[in-house]
Order: C-alpha cells, then sequence, then structure tokens
C-alpha cells in the first residue's frame, strides 16, 4: 500500500484541538480487546506530542469511532423570570431563544460594563467552510470503558498489556533521544517473534513559547492560524504558553518503513523509523494557555480542509449539555460538561465557532480541574476576541 493521504475528519481527529493533552498509545489489539487498557504516558511525554494510528483526537479514556450528527431535538430552557406574561414577552421578542446578560434574563438589554450580551439558542450545526464543512456533535457521545473484571497482576493478560505499554514508551524517548531539534519521524514498533503487524506512529513534539512575540514570530514563519489575545481575560489569569502543532500532510504506509533506522527494544520488540521531511510539514494548529494557579484557560485556533464533509466532529457525553449562543450575531457552539465525573473529554466548558470564508475554526475551553470560571467568564473571552 502506497502513501496514505488524510481526510479531514482523520486530521482533526490525528492533531486538531487536543484540549485535554492526552497522547493515545496504541496497544496490542488482543489485549485491548479482552481488557480494554492503554498506555498512559508521563507528563514530559503527554508535553511531545507523539501521534498513533488510528488516530484518537480529544483522547478521553474511551476507543470509539467518531462519526457526526447532522440533526438535534431542541433543549426546553427555563426562562426564570416573574410573570407568565414577561415570559411570553421573552419568547416572542426573540422567537424561541432566549437573552442573557452576566447570567440574568432581560428583554433588549445592551452590552455594557463587565457582561457580554448573549441570546441562547437550541444545538444546531455550524459551517466550518464555505463549500458545507460543519462544526457538529459526533454521532454517538463517548462513554468511559468498564472491565467486567479487573485483571489480576500475575494475569498473562495483564502482563502482555504491561509489556506493551513499557515498549512504547521505551520507543518514544529513545525518538527523544535519536532525533534532532526540528526532526520529525514516523516510527513502527512491532513484534518479531510474532506473525502481527506493528502499530504506525508519528513523532510530532510541539513548538512552545512563553512569549506571545516568538510566537507571532513562528506563526508567520510557518503560514500557522494564529490566536489573537484576548481583551479580557478574568483576573489573576496571565500568558503561561503558546503552542504551535505541526502534522504530516502525508502519512507512509508502514511498510515503507522496512529497511530504514531501526533499533532493538528488548523481549523481541523492535522499532523501526524514518525522518520525514520538511516539505511533508503543515502547522494548522495553535493556542494559548493562560492559567491562574493549576486552572487553564486555552484558546485555540485550527485550520481545516476546504470540503463538505464533517469538519470539525465535537466529543461529547451523555451528560454533556450542548446548545447554541449567539453573540452580536454571530452563533457559536457551547458545551457543558461539568457534571460528568466519570469521564474527562478535555474540558468542562467549551465555546467553539468558525469563520467559513477563512475555514478557521476558534475555540475557547475551561478544563475539568476546580474552576471558579463560568459560562458567562468563557462567553465574555470569546465576544472580546470579536471585537
Amino acid at each position: 500500500m502506497g502513501k496514505s493521504e488524510l481526510t479531514s475528519e482523520e486530521r482533526f481527529l490525528k492533531d486538531g484541538d487536543r484540549s485535554a493533552n492526552y497522547l493515545p498509545v496504541d496497544v496490542h489489539d488482543p489485549v485491548m480487546k479482552a481488557l480494554g487498557l492503554g498506555g498512559t504516558l508521563s507528563a514530559d511525554e503527554e508535553q511531545t506530542t507523539v501521534q498513533t494510528l488510528p488516530p484518537n483526537e480529544d483522547a478521553p479514556n474511551t476507543m470509539r469511532r467518531v462519526e457526526t450528527e447532522a440533526g438535534t431535538g431542541q433543549r426546553r430552557k427555563r426562562i426564570r423570570v416573574q410573570g407568565w406574561v414577561a415570559a411570553l414577552l421573552v419568547v416572542v421578542l426573540l422567537g424561541g431563544g432566549y437573552a442573557q446578560y452576566s447570567g440574568e434574563v432581560r428583554q433588549g438589554a445592551e452590552r455594557q460594563g463587565a457582561g457580554a450580551q448573549y441570546k441562547v439558542l437550541p444545538y444546531k450545526p455550524l459551517p466550518a467552510t464555505a463549500s458545507g464543512g460543519m462544526i457538529e456533535k459526533a454521532k454517538e457521545p463517548l462513554m468511559p470503558y468498564t472491565p467486567e473484571a479487573q485483571p489480576g497482576i500475575e494475569d498473562e493478560a495483564y502482563q502482555e498489556s504491561k509489556l506493551y505499554s513499557q515498549k512504547y514508551s521505551k520507543g518514544h524517548e529513545l525518538m527523544k533521544e535519536l532525533l534532532l531539534p526540528g526532526e520529525y519521524a514516523t516510527y513502527v514498533i512491532a513484534r518479531e517473534d510474532r506473525q502481527e503487524e506493528g502499530s504506525l506512529n508519528m513523532y510530532l513534539p510541539p513548538l512552545t513559547f512563553k512569549e506571545y512575540a516568538a510566537y507571532k514570530t513562528s506563526v508567520e514563519k510557518h503560514n500557522t492560524p494564529i490566536v489573537k489575545q484576548p481583551a479580557y481575560m478574568p483576573e489573576g489569569y496571565v500568558l503561561d504558553e503558546a503552542i504551535i502543532k505541526p502534522s504530516f500532510l502525508k502519512v507512509p504506509d508502514e511498510k515503507q518503513l522496512e529497511g530504514g533506522n531501526a533499533r532493538d527494544l528488548g523481549d523481541n520488540f523492535r522499532l523501526t523509523w524514518r525522518v520525514e521531511k520538511a516539505e511533508n510539514l503543515v502547522y494548522q494548529y495553535s493556542s494559548l494557555i493562560y492559567k491562574k494557579g493549576e486552572t487553564q484557560v486555552r484558546i485555540g485556533v485550527s485550520r481545516v480542509d476546504d470540503n463538505s464533509g464533517p469538519a470539525y466532529p465535537l466529543p461529547w457525553s451523555e451528560k454533556t449539555k450542548v446548545e447554541n449562543v449567539e453573540i452580536g450575531g454571530k452563533q457559536l457552539i457551547y458545551l457543558d460538561d461539568s457534571s460528568n465525573t466519570e469521564l474527562d473529554l478535555g474540558y468542562k466548558y467549551k465555546l467553539v465557532w468558525s469563520d467559513p470564508e477563512a475555514q478557521i475554526i476558534y475555540s475557547v475551553a475551561v478544563g475539568q480541574e476546580n474552576s471558579e470560571l463560568t459560562k458567562d467568564d468563557i462567553i465574555r473571552i470569546a465576544a472580546s476576541m470579536m471585537n
């Protein structure tokens, strides 16, 4: 099989807005099927992007094919105002949505002071490209996998899974040691004493910056979509890091790596890799991370392919509240996963919107860690980026 070119869905899943900063590690398929266990990288490995095919973009702790949902049902919204006449008037004037200002329902409120006026509307997909690519929910919710029985420490399958995880971690560390700064590679880890295919991985460490000026210079150099600093950020939050993530235009078949550079990983495991050429690199995603203590606000921007298929699937769970909000005539999709205590989707609150003509998608997300930030806070951040 020759080189395969990634679709927009695969590229999104491979290197889009990885809010959770989790990194997938492919463990031997039979073991995964039997146990539902996955390898976990160290914090240092999480900082250095390793991508594994098949991709798992937003990287919650689940393995499920992502499809998109073209339609949705309307949620009922409770309008907290005094008197049925006032409630009816708001519904009639706003066509089924309702206007919010700093968390309160108001009729015809003007934007002023500390808040940003917005309407809450039923969820619907939004265009991401001029030719019909859409931002939309994945077809099915993501769910945590619970094995029927926890394996014992002496369980053979458990030990096998642990061995594979150790070899993938070792292979990753070797890539860090063997490659020069600025080099990127595809690599395969395979077990030589078995007739099984290895898993194709990609070593793509992100470019990181502590100063916005340096980030801006690199964005211009690599033709990367840029995140402009928001005019508003909640008190105490400061820019901690800027990130640019590279990806490959084409991914080789693992057989194309045969006969290339190789290292023995022990226990009949072998690492084979190939350094990819600069012309095979593209820089389609960047983000700014603001922090206050351990709490993060991540603002990301992605360039997507101009096609009519799903351009940006949104991961969600059965506990995720999804709706649209309108700010100054511009619609955004809002996701609230704050009630989910079983599965970390990489966000507590998230806003997503687009510029279809430029094929650019923006997002503002707050992580699942304890945070005093509210829905109004991230809406105000987004609104300050639209001015």
